[in-house]
């Protein structure tokens, strides 16, 4: 009875279910009417979105990115002169306790994890974003959740003006010069982060990766795995995006 309920709920009422299905009936009522080639095609992206949303699905696409990296012990981690967190949005004027605005999904466990390596053995701490979408430092709200934890503001670097990844890279390389860096980012974006601070000038030696932020699924398979869901479709979507800008940065070499 509840597998029957979540399916109809995912399947009729919520996207992109309901969306995955419309779109899959009209392509084969249209390929039925001898409009076959659009029919095809509704009947291939309904089926497309379908996968995508789903647990299974999104786990295999974004793994080959996350399963590169894995979090270093903890006497690697103190071999870094500074660590250096990469902003993943930031919703503002949206309050966190005490703090005006908030830090997205992303961006949290990535402060987290500063937090957690500065506490490990204080040493400079880089903020680094700027946030297109609201037009705000990322590195200011994260500076201030730093704040708030309890990192004295005189160990933390804000670089708010980076708009993606290759400015993050050359900012930060202004900032630290040729320091060992403990380079904080998700998981998933990990592979594009570190190529793009060696081709601005950093040794790869020097960069020590500390992948957070993991969305992989790796529970047992169940028939749930297979309904599709707004945030296993998201999911995917982030690692499409990071797929395309390591195609984009290597034909641009």
């Amino acid at each position: 009875m509840l597998l029957l309920k979540k399916v109809l709920t995912y399947f009729l009422i919520l996207p992109p279910g309901n969306i995955s299905l419309i779109l899959t009936l009209v392509g084969i009522y249209l390929f039925r009417k001898s409009f076959k080639r659009l029919g095809v095609f509704l009947t291939f992206l309904g089926f497309t979105i379908y996968l995508l949303s789903t647990e299974m699905v999104a786990s295999l696409i974004i793994s080959p990115l996350e399963r590169k990296f894995l979090p270093p012990p903890e006497t690697v981690r103190d071999r870094c002169q500074v660590i250096v967190t990469l902003g993943g949005d930031i919703k503002r004027n949206v309050p966190f306790l005490d703090l005006k605005n908030d830090l997205h999904e992303d961006s949290f466990k990535r402060i987290v994890a500063a937090y957690k390596l500065y506490k490990e053995k204080p040493r400079p701490i880089v903020v680094s974003g700027y946030s297109v979408i609201e037009q705000f430092s990322e590195a200011k709200v994260m500076k201030n959740f730093l704040e708030y934890f309890g990192v004295p503001s005189k160990d933390i670097i804000p670089e708010g003006k980076s708009r993606d990844t290759y400015e993050n890279a050359l900012r930060v390389k202004d900032i630290v010069g040729n320091k060992t860096l403990c380079l904080i980012t998700s998981a998933y974006h990990m592979e594009r982060a570190i190529y793009l601070f060696s081709k601005v000038g950093f040794n790869r030696k020097r960069i020590i990766p500390i992948p957070v932020d993991y969305k992989e699924s790796n529970s047992p398979f169940s028939v749930y795995k297979l309904l599709p869901t707004p945030y296993w479709f998201y999911i995917s979507a982030k690692a499409i995006k990071e797929y395309v800008g390591l195609v984009f940065y290597h034909l641009k070499d």
